[in-house]
């Protein structure tokens, strides 16, 4: 996929130059990560995207919870006056996805498979 992506969430819009961009971005150590699971992992080669994109959803909540605490919270602080922020923030978490979160430049929802063909590709770069 040549175009931008763009991650909305009610807090934070941020654009990407490509869902590769995106992917190194969230996932910054994706090439030590795939030879750890290709040698003593002991993963095949053709698996390795579906583990990738597993590791990918899991850094991306992390990522979310690093980079944007405080739009979280100053979003939480508006939004839930009269319900438990922290409920509330773990609801907000659990809805944020890559594939519900990001879209591609025509504002369509990437899928799985769009993630799966782009961490193929960076995956044939990568010597395991």
């Amino acid at each position: 996929m040549d175009s931008s992506v763009t991650l909305t969430t009610p807090f934070v819009i941020q654009k990407f130059e490509s869902i590769d961009d995106f992917i190194m971005t969230i996932f910054t150590d994706i090439e030590s990560y795939l030879k750890k699971a290709f040698s003593s992992l002991n993963i095949q080669r053709p698996d390795l995207d579906t583990v990738a994109y597993s590791e990918l959803e899991r850094k991306f909540k992390v990522f979310i919870v690093q980079n944007y605490s405080n739009n979280l919270n100053k979003y939480l602080r508006k939004e839930a006056k009269h319900a438990s922020r922290e409920a509330m923030k773990d609801v907000l978490l659990s809805t944020i996805s890559t594939t519900l979160s990001v879209r591609d430049a025509n504002n369509n929802q990437l899928s799985v498979d769009d993630y799966l063909i782009s961490l193929r590709n960076i995956i044939k770069k990568i010597d395991l």
